[in-house]
């Protein structure tokens, strides 16, 4: 059951820190999970509560009167529940697990950062964490190191994340989409 809800985190939730006031640090963590299926919303609130005693508030029927259909919001927000779902829990997606670190180390996590920013910060290739540019293949290669093991996860290595990145790029080509480039080359 860990494992499931480790992974519908990284597919259908958020890991997000928000400010107490409008101009208050960002150091607040928030996991959101929002799904359609309100029993799933209800089964891993319970589990959670009963398991490991991590208080989550489920909102029901959210965007039900705009005519959409109905979203089911789990969301933690007690600091003690969110480390404590990193510790028993974990998480799998980097953009999570990079806004942690980010977090861990300037004790905050501004807003409007991205995975390429935050990634550049951590790999000591940019002094803040908004600038985003291209990171060198070691420095890479060290922030996913880190990763793994303060998370254990990815569990890919990083040529196997370049690769794949690759993958999905050609596959969106016809979107004219793509990821954003992780490496500089050169």
């Amino acid at each position: 059951m860990k494992c499931c809800i480790r992974e519908i985190l990284a597919t259908d939730g958020v890991l997000g820190f928000y400010d107490a006031s409008s101009k208050g640090l960002h150091k607040y963590g928030r996991i959101q999970i929002k799904m359609t299926a309100r029993r799933i919303i209800d089964q891993i609130a319970r589990f959670l509560l009963d398991e490991f005693g991590i208080e989550a508030s489920c909102r029901f029927n959210a965007d039900a009167e705009s005519g959409r259909r109905p979203r089911h919001i789990l969301q933690i927000n007690r600091s003690q529940d969110i480390e404590t779902w990193r510790s028993e829990i974990g998480f799998s997606n980097p953009s999570h697990i990079s806004r942690m670190m980010v977090f861990e180390e300037l004790g905050e996590n501004p807003p409007g950062t991205s995975i390429l920013g935050r990634l550049s910060y951590l790999g000591g290739c940019s002094p803040t964490v908004k600038a985003s540019i291209p990171l060198p293949k070691s420095a890479f290669e060290s922030v996913i190191s880190k990763m793994r093991n303060k998370f254990g996860s990815p569990d890919l290595d990083s040529d196997q994340i370049i690769e794949r990145i690759e993958c999905i790029n050609l596959r969106l080509q016809h979107l004219s989409r793509e990821l954003p480039r992780l490496l500089r080359y050169g």
